[in-house]
């Protein structure tokens, strides 16, 4: 086993948008954990041609802030203070999180699943309710950060976000999935 250091760029909360950081390189490819169900219609790192929607659904006029509540967050600590809207990227909503120091939950809007696939080459298609989503997870620092990409529309996704201290990708993924789904319950069809 090799430990390649090296800078990255990553985005704690989505790892969409450019924070510089070092971390060890984690050897191996991410593997959804219970909730998330793999695609098996592709290989992992490739997106499929068409993301599934099963119902489009509408982000217009939705308050990112409250994709995630306080109840939906006692399943990873729950909230500490005041939601930090357009946080890190504008359309995302941050909480900080009382199980432990920097712990954060996130959840909001961003452009395509394709997109953002294809920004997190090393993301894996999983399903969340017959949905199209791209999960990543990266240790960064003592942080592991999963992202989740939901496509909601073929120009929009739900992306929610959890980083977690001294967690493994698997148990961090695990508890993303209940998140994800809550955000997603809460978008009406569009």
């Amino acid at each position: 086993m090799t430990t390649d250091r090296r800078c990255v760029l990553v985005l704690p909360m989505m790892l969409l948008c450019a924070v510089t950081g070092c971390a060890a390189r984690v050897p191996g490819e991410p593997i959804p954990a219970a909730g998330f169900h793999e695609n098996g219609t592709q290989p992992r790192s490739t997106v499929a041609a068409q993301a599934r929607i099963p119902v489009p659904r509408n982000a217009d006029g939705i308050d990112s802030c409250g994709l995630l509540t306080p109840a939906d967050l006692a399943v990873v600590g729950g909230p500490v203070g005041p939601p930090h809207p357009d946080n890190p990227i504008a359309g995302a909503c941050a909480h900080l999180l009382a199980s432990g120091q920097e712990n954060t939950a996130a959840a909001g809007f961003y452009d395509s699943y394709e997109i953002a696939a294809s920004r997190q080459p090393r993301g894996v298609p999983v399903d969340v309710e017959g949905y199209s989503t791209w999960l990543y997870c990266e240790l960064v620092d003592t942080h592991q950060t999963c992202t989740a990409t939901t496509a909601i529309r073929s120009d929009r996704s739900l992306l929610t976000m959890l980083s977690v201290q001294d967690a493994s990708a698997a148990d961090t993924s695990d508890q993303l999935f209940q998140l994800t789904t809550a955000a997603l319950h809460k978008l009406p069809p569009a």
